[in-house]
């Protein structure tokens, strides 16, 4: 029975695992040796209870981590990861798994559970990410490159011609181009993710197109409501980036005639959220509507006969989003486009567990 009880200590030693229980009704805790080397406590010197846990826990912590009991007094196991302040002062990071193990008249009266040092793990962890987030963003950087390159050939190959469709066609090839750098180039100075945020982007976007064009457009006004936090990731920004280039493009070529004053209006929007119960991700409509005050297209003109390429290929791009496309006509022409992603609504409860 000794020799029992010795393995099941070097095991928990071992493993950074130590069990405990809880009297609810007097608030006393037992723990484990290995518990009480976790939190930097010795066995002989404290009496633990559920008051001095708490006071070992990060004041940060205290009230998630309260709440995270409470619920599990309800009845339901729970494991919830917080941070600790042992008696040396190092900050560690705990996993604490439990249940309810007896009740009085549907009152929990008793509880056990394990709590493990997950810090080692967690530092790992992180430095695999950060290693992780370099390799992302270098290439990103190598891809945002190559399209340069591809963009400066197209360059080249154009001086060799003098026909204003053909450079016309060049110069459309370079926009989309562009488009898709931009994303590479937005993804490479940000946190090294795969999340791209959009509206940052469509404003870079913007501006290089007027940029571009700006002959055309020293007389056009840009102006944009855009969401903050709509982040999404390459296969959703690379198809959206180009239905955005195509459009002020196409506006900024043909909607307003020579030094013609006027007004390009972009707007983007989450309309809708609608999460799933016990799901870690939840379905937003957006609208993306790009607008002009030019001379718009005719009534007789419907969207699937469009013989521009542009066009063609920003409704081929909604259809791979699964959206919807629609022309609004009148004092403005309106492009207006709905989409739904499935969004991550998860969420760190504390910085310092990321």
């Amino acid at each position: 029975m000794k020799e029992s009880e010795e393995g099941l200590v070097e095991a928990q030693r071992m493993a950074h695992i130590g069990n405990w229980r809880w009297d609810i009704v007097t608030g006393e805790l037992f723990w484990s040796d290995e518990v009480y080397r976790i939190f930097g406590l010795n066995p002989q010197e404290f009496r633990i209870t559920y008051d001095l846990f708490l006071s070992c826990v990060h004041p940060d912590d205290q009230d998630y981590l309260i709440n995270a009991i409470n619920e599990g007094l309800n009845g339901n196991p729970f494991a919830v990861e917080y941070r600790i302040i042992p008696a040396d002062g190092e900050e560690r990071i705990v996993l604490t798994e439990s249940k309810v193990i007896s009740y009085e008249e549907n009152n929990p009266i008793q509880a056990k559970g394990i709590v493990q040092d997950t810090t080692e793990r967690k530092r790992a962890e992180k430095e695999l990410e950060k290693v992780n987030r370099i390799r992302i963003k270098e290439i990103h950087h190598r891809i945002k490159n190559n399209l340069q390159v591809i963009s400066s050939l197209l360059d080249l190959q154009a001086e060799k011609f003098r026909n204003k469709e053909v450079l016309k066609a060049f110069k459309e090839s370079q926009n989309r181009i562009l488009s898709m750098s931009l994303i590479h180039e937005e993804l490479y100075n940000g946190e090294g993710t795969d999340k791209l945020n959009f509206s940052a982007y469509i404003q870079k976007l913007a501006v290089n197109l007027f940029q571009t064009y700006s002959l055309r457009s020293k007389n056009i006004r840009l102006l944009m409501d855009l969401e903050e936090n709509a982040f999404f990731d390459m296969d959703t920004a690379i198809p959206l980036g180009i239905i955005v280039n195509e459009l002020i493009s196409n506006s900024l070529k043909h909607a307003f005639t020579e030094n013609q004053e006027g007004e390009i209006q972009i707007r983007f929007c989450r309309e809708e959220e609608n999460s799933e119960t016990n799901s870690d991700t939840h379905e937003s409509l957006f609208n993306l509507t790009i607008s002009d005050n030019g001379k718009g297209i005719p009534e007789y003109i419907e969207l699937e006969s469009l013989e521009s390429l542009g066009l063609q290929l920003v409704n081929t791009l909604v259809d791979q989003l699964d959206g919807i496309i629609e022309i609004k006509r009148g004092p403005e022409t309106e492009f207006r486009i709905a989409f739904k992603i499935a969004e991550d609504c998860r969420s760190m409860n504390y910085s310092a567990v990321q």
